[in-house]
């Protein structure tokens, strides 16, 4: 499936290129292709549509796949350059959870891995509040004060 605004992307790779082009450290993004032929091949149409699913499927946010605000279409991008980064990094630390592991020593650092930290980052749910869905369970009045 190749990209598709509207469809499985809000942002184009032109909107991509544009946006990242002042962004500091997206050089990577730009040695990438636009597309390509291979399935599963990183590229900017591929890591796009993988922003896309991870934030439309996150249970956080309610977008609708035709959005053509700024806001929707920045934030993907956001993902895009965060997921080209650091997607390596968040599937060891997804694996190392699923095999049990809490906590990752390397050298001197300590990290505590959870599956919160592993989310959507915050500044790109910030870009999205107005997508937010609000936390819909409440507490009854009084049942449970002391």
């Amino acid at each position: 499936m190749s990209l598709a605004v509207g469809t499985n992307s809000w942002a184009s790779v032109a909107e991509g290129d544009a946006y990242l082009t002042d962004r500091i450290d997206a050089e990577a993004w730009f040695a990438l292709s636009d597309s390509s032929a291979t399935p599963g091949e990183r590229t900017k149409a591929t890591l796009l549509v993988s922003a896309y699913f991870w934030l439309s499927g996150s249970p956080q946010l309610s977008i609708p796949s035709s959005s053509s605000a700024a806001n929707v279409k920045n934030a993907q991008i956001e993902a895009a350059w965060f997921l080209q980064e650091y997607y390596e990094d968040l599937k060891d630390r997804r694996a190392a959870l699923a095999s049990g592991m809490s906590i990752l020593r390397i050298s001197r650092r300590t990290e505590h891995l959870s599956m919160k930290n592993l989310g959507i980052p915050n500044h790109i749910l910030g870009m999205l509040s107005d997508y937010q869905i609000d936390n819909t369970t409440a507490l009854r009045r009084g049942q449970y004060e002391e």
